[in-house]
């Protein structure tokens, strides 16, 4: 019994040993590996890549390829939490050795470690590679920029730290700067800071095919999106006018109220974008034209096709997903980006937004303009706007005072007075109100033939007379 309880206790310094070199190696990365969330790690054997593996919540590999046979990181097909990892970890340990996956499988959920080959540093290693210059970027927030005042392009600012790394990122938020970009309405141009966010979705192209040097292009991409949209949106205005109606041109749209039908199809006609109507434009939502826009760039209806006629179900459903079934058709997107960011860069637009813009130098004179126009209309709005209420409460008074004197001699002559006499008694009335105005000290009033006597009160400013003679 003495033996056994041996043998155990040594098995299990044994197990305990192991696991503590296991960490240790993968701390050094050596035979084993860590991978960190929301990324995706590289395996070659030799030259040639070996696996891709992706640590990403809910996102597997494909077992579909591609048309240049690439498999792709998409969604798992389960919705619940529970079955979606269970279908993930199966995609992720699909080419272990199946006698060691349960402990493959226990090590990773314990301490996040993937063990990579025996023959790791002989054949077998992970793959690093250069982003290149200006790889990285972030956004120096206003408030810290040394001039306040300081041109837009300052705040795209270079990361610090190497450009190589042994990781791609699932989701990457791209600063991108884009100068000149021209309005065909009246050829003015506006510089744009944007922010677009880009997701992973074929992981050895821009890694192995591009080499790391990705972002460069889809900055590119972005930009030849934004001169499009300068170049091609139509908003609507109001018919006969230039009044800006709507972010988009609808021959159907209905009327500002949201009433639908042929009456009101005529009320709208598309016109190019200007300055003017940049201002009022919806910049930043699924809704505005900036991101319906980029969004086309992703991938266009003759590559889906191509997929469905090779019969990538997997992957044809995950474009019809990231692109919600909206797709550009071949020459509407083959200008700018052949097939589509997806395809040729491996990455989709998932979202952009506009952090900031300014008017392009040659605007600059355009810009002011439209800013004193505007003031100067609130301006004279606001003069209006007096005057119409010094108007309403003269017409207001007015009507109560006319109101006060018609019940008066309503109340008389429901009384029996003679109507003559009423309006001699109203009459009476305006003309003691308007000796001294509002303000006067008056306290007795005497009518009486040829005159009319006041008496005033003995602190009035003219005290020195208690009796003053009006003529009738």
């Amino acid at each position: 019994m003495s033996e056994i309880l041996i043998v155990v206790g040594l098995l299990a310094v044994i197990a305990i040993l192991g696991y503590i070199i296991i960490l240790l190696l993968a701390n050094l990365g050596a035979y084993f590996t860590k991978i960190a969330q929301g990324t995706t790690v590289f395996i070659d054997a030799g030259d040639k890549l070996r696996s891709i593996w992706p640590n990403v919540g809910g996102y597997k590999m494909s077992q579909d390829e591609d048309l240049g046979g690439r498999h792709w990181l998409i969604p798992t097909k389960n919705k619940d939490p529970k079955e979606s990892e269970k279908e993930r970890m199966e995609s992720f340990f699909h080419d272990s050795l199946p006698g060691t996956v349960w402990f493959q499988k226990w090590l990773w959920r314990r301490r996040g470690v993937r063990f990579m080959s025996w023959f790791w540093g002989i054949n077998v290693t992970r793959h690093c590679f250069d982003l290149r210059k200006g790889g990285r970027r972030r956004i120096e927030a206003r408030s810290e920029l040394k001039e306040k005042d300081a041109p837009l392009r300052s705040r795209v600012v270079d990361s610090e730290g190497g450009t190589d790394v042994d990781s791609l990122l699932f989701i990457a938020p791209r600063p991108v700067y884009v100068e000149g970009v021209e309005l065909a309405g009246d050829n003015s141009k506006i510089n744009l800071l944007l922010l677009p966010v880009f997701q992973q979705v074929i992981p050895a192209l821009p890694v192995y095919y591009l080499m790391g040097d990705f972002f460069t292009l889809l900055d590119a991409a972005v930009e030849a999106g934004m001169v499009d949209l300068g170049a091609s949106h139509r908003v609507a205005v109001y018919k006969g006018t230039d009044r800006f109606a709507h972010n988009a041109f609808d021959p159907k749209m209905g009327d500002p109220h949201g009433n639908k039908g042929p009456e009101y199809e005529n009320m709208y006609e598309p016109s190019p974008l200007t300055y003017s109507h940049w201002l009022k434009l919806t910049k930043a939502g699924e809704g505005s034209p900036l991101e319906q826009r980029l969004h086309l760039l992703n991938v266009n209806k003759a590559y889906r096709q191509k997929l469905v006629e090779k019969g990538a179900t997997e992957l044809v459903g995950y474009i019809d997903q990231l692109t919600h079934e909206k797709l550009a058709g071949g020459d509407d997107v083959g200008a700018e980006i052949p097939s589509g960011i997806i395809p040729r860069f491996g990455f989709a637009l998932v979202s952009i937004r506009s952090v900031e813009w300014e008017p392009h130098g040659t605007t600059e004179n355009l810009a002011k303009a439209l800013l004193a126009r505007e003031i100067q209309f609130h301006t004279a709005e606001g003069v209006r706007k007096e005057a119409e209420g010094v108007r309403d409460a003269i017409l207001a008074r007015a009507e109560g005072e006319s109101s006060r004197y018609e019940r008066l001699a309503t109340a008389l002559i429901n009384k029996g007075v003679d109507p003559n006499v009423a309006a001699e008694v109203v009459r009476t009335q305006l003309r003691t109100e308007n000796i001294g105005g509002p303000n006067s000290k008056v306290r007795t009033y005497v009518e009486g033939g040829a005159s009319a006597s006041v008496m005033v009160p003995a602190d009035s400013d003219d005290s020195d007379t208690e009796t003053k003679n009006k003529g009738a």
